[in-house]
């Protein structure tokens, strides 16, 4: 366990591998390496937007390829930031572009070397009374937190419908995706920025889609993985195979259909076998990028959201906040074309 503001807490209470979902085959692990390289990992949220690094762990993939890993869930992108620059977990596999370079626009040395969803899986729902993003001034709507993936989409979706989140709403940090649920069903907001599964749940519960920020196509590092310069280069074989690891993850999740969907069933506890399909068919055919390049554009976007509040966001340059040799060597190198082809 660790310290950091007890970032050991895991949003919905899922933060360990969970069994395959019941009637599902077990995943079978590929054969493995001896397992030398300890690491500890991390993701952000229960999100299906971590297939990636679901997929690299329940699948036995950091086993392949060295890694003895302890992958935790952490509740939100600014408490991953915490434990990233404290050491406690130094590489996060699941992680929002705007925490990491609004620490980077404060001195850090974070940097971003890959991004496993490059645009926004996310949706404003809102309780059914409200037919408009213009319904909901005055209104309350939740976030996870300030500076997170959650937060950059609602203010977006907020635009969209032509108010200002700092001026027409009044937008409540919440801790998670699903507390953002939970506070819309109590009544508590009035709408939230959510991803799936939860914007399923959302749906089912009887709440309106006001608008899909993920239509807009928008590019964004909504799942980067993130680490330290100076850790990446004191630690280059941690970082390879970890890339590695999350990119057959990914890629198994993307191509083996039963498979993945029960990654989707056993950790996020959905029981419900077409909001298992939907959410997985969302993430494996829409917004799963692969291979997972972090682009200037998606970094742009990140840089436009701070930009009215940390002034050196107004002239940083997109490549300043990311690092793709590491991902460039393993495609050099014929791996990822050997995985995905």
């Amino acid at each position: 366990m660790y310290s950091v503001g007890g970032l050991l807490v895991a949003c919905g209470g899922v933060a360990a591998p969970s069994p395959a979902a019941p009637g599902a085959s077990a995943p079978t692990p590929p054969t493995s390496a001896p397992a030398s390289l300890k690491v500890r990992l991390g993701s952000v949220s229960v999100s299906a937007a971590n297939a990636a690094i679901w997929s690299a762990e329940d699948g036995g993939f950091l086993k392949k390829y060295g890694l003895d890993a302890q992958v935790s869930n952490v509740a939100d992108s600014t408490q991953a930031v915490a434990a990233l620059l404290a050491g406690e977990i130094p590489l996060n596999c699941g992680i929002s572009g705007t925490a990491v370079v609004a620490s980077v626009l404060q001195g850090s040395d974070l940097v971003i070397i890959a991004s496993t969803v490059n645009t926004f899986p996310s949706s404003l729902y809102a309780k059914s009374s409200v037919t408009s993003i213009a319904g909901l001034r005055g209104g309350k709507v939740g976030v996870s937190r300030f500076g997170t993936a959650s937060d950059t989409a609602a203010r977006i979706a907020l635009k969209q419908g032509g108010l200002d989140p700092a001026k027409d709403v009044t937008l409540l940090q919440l801790g998670g995706l699903n507390e953002i649920l939970a506070a819309m069903q109590s009544g508590q907001v009035d709408a939230g920025a959510l991803s799936p599964p939860q914007t399923v749940l959302a749906r089912n519960a009887g709440f309106r889609e006001l608008i899909d920020v993920g239509a807009l196509g928008i590019p964004y590092v909504y799942n980067g993985v993130a680490t330290s310069r100076s850790y990446a280069t004191k630690n280059a074989e941690i970082v390879d195979a970890t890339l590695k690891a999350l990119i057959e993850g990914e890629h198994r999740f993307k191509t083996d259909a039963e498979w993945g969907k029960s990654i989707v069933a056993a950790r996020t506890k959905l029981t419900d076998p077409s909001q298992v399909e939907e959410t997985w068919r969302l993430f494996a055919m829409k917004y799963l990028q692969e291979p997972p390049f972090p682009t200037d554009a998606a970094l742009k976007t990140v840089l436009d959201e701070l930009a009215p509040t940390q002034p050196k966001a107004q002239s940083a340059s997109p490549g300043t906040f990311y690092d793709d040799s590491y991902l460039r060597k393993l495609d050099a190198s014929g791996f990822i074309k050997s995985i995905t082809r």
